[in-house]
């Protein structure tokens, strides 16, 4: 860094008051290590943890540890959103016990690469532990043992690394969604925020009967949002399909099924999005593509197959479909899907909105 910029440690925490009128609802504490000399880097963020965590990292010092760390003080949780240096260099760190810190940590970490999956961690910070990581980027929940009392037991006894299951990703989604959303939410809105997060917490992490009933809607909801995710990501992938979407989503093909019937299926929707993707791209003037390629990259093999299928869905063919997007001709009203058995009027068309 020059030296132009501030170099001392109070300085890199912004803006600059206690940490109790900080951390709130709409001004969050924020600690930017890129502010302080490099040799000093690392050392600013060790301490800034120490409430919590003893941190080494493996590496020279002096190379600098330029670090991000934001923290919200949600009343009833605290919310922290750290952005770590690339490189890869691991960092080890252990717990320090803390009097009265006997809180739950829930982690969302994301791995030093590009395009490294979320997995989802928990540990109490009352007890012994130590890890390791070169995480790019972590959220952490910081949720303290009396707002969930009743089920202290039985998260006690989770393990730390979370398996990969519909449950902990629905709560992996709420924790980034919560994370990006954090700036817009009033101070009127927490109490409630707060309480729906405790109950997601426990339908998705020690899951009843009762609790899972209570949490059945956002689940349903979650996972056909997930579901869409991964349809739009593998739409290329020719061999993409109903078996490799269960896989990737973690359900049985019964649950998948059942979740798609008010679309028209898991297999229809899959189709009509690979056409709706090439509708989108032959009526798009700065698509000068071959149709064959486009085709081709939305998960058509076949050229007459694609043809078909296309005039099939929209009552034109791909080529009259460039043709009158490039003579900025009105396209006849795109069809929407067959609704699904027991559906009719009003929630046919809700049900194919976005489909």
């Amino acid at each position: 860094m020059g030296s132009a910029v501030p170099r001392d440690r109070h300085e890199a925490m912004q803006p600059q008051a206690s940490l109790a009128s900080l951390c709130s609802a709409s001004v969050p504490l924020r600690f930017d290590t890129g502010l302080l000399d490099r040799q000093d880097q690392f050392t600013a963020w060790r301490d800034f943890m120490a409430a919590t965590i003893d941190v080494t990292r493996e590496g020279d010092p002096a190379e600098g540890f330029e670090a991000v760390q934001t923290v919200w003080d949600l009343g009833s949780l605290a919310l922290s959103h750290a952005v770590l240096p690339a490189g890869g260099r691991m960092r080890h760190w252990r717990h320090l016990r803390r009097d009265p810190l006997d809180h739950w940590c829930i982690v969302v970490s994301r791995g030093a690469a590009a395009d490294g999956a979320f997995s989802l961690s928990m540990r109490s910070l009352a007890l012994p532990f130590e890890g390791q990581g070169n995480d790019r980027a972590v959220i952490s929940l910081y949720l303290p043992r009396d707002l969930m009392r009743r089920e202290a037991a039985a998260l006690d006894a989770l393990s730390d690394r979370m398996p990969d299951t519909p449950l902990v990703g629905i709560l992996i989604d709420h924790l980034i969604s919560l994370d990006r959303r954090l700036p817009s939410i009033s101070a009127d809105d927490l109490p409630g925020l707060v309480e729906a997060t405790r109950q997601l917490i426990a339908a998705c992490l020690i899951p009843s009967a009762d609790r899972v009933e209570a949490a059945r809607d956002v689940m349903v909801v979650s996972l056909v949002g997930r579901a869409r995710k991964i349809v739009h990501q593998n739409l290329g992938a020719t061999n993409f399909g109903p078996q490799q979407l269960c896989r990737m989503l973690g359900v049985s093909r019964s649950r998948l099924y059942r979740l798609f019937e008010p679309l028209g299926g898991v297999a229809h929707y899959i189709h009509r999005q690979r056409l709706l993707a090439a509708h989108a791209a032959l009526t798009d003037p700065l698509n000068n593509g071959q149709i064959v390629k486009l085709a081709e990259q939305v998960g058509f093999g076949d050229p007459s197959a694609f043809s078909r299928a296309f005039r099939q869905e929209f009552g034109y063919s791909p080529s009259y479909a460039r043709a009158a997007a490039s003579a900025n001709a009105m396209l006849p009203l795109v069809r929407r899907p067959a609704p699904a058995r027991g559906w009719s009027g009003l929630a046919d068309v809700l049900a194919g909105l976005g489909a």
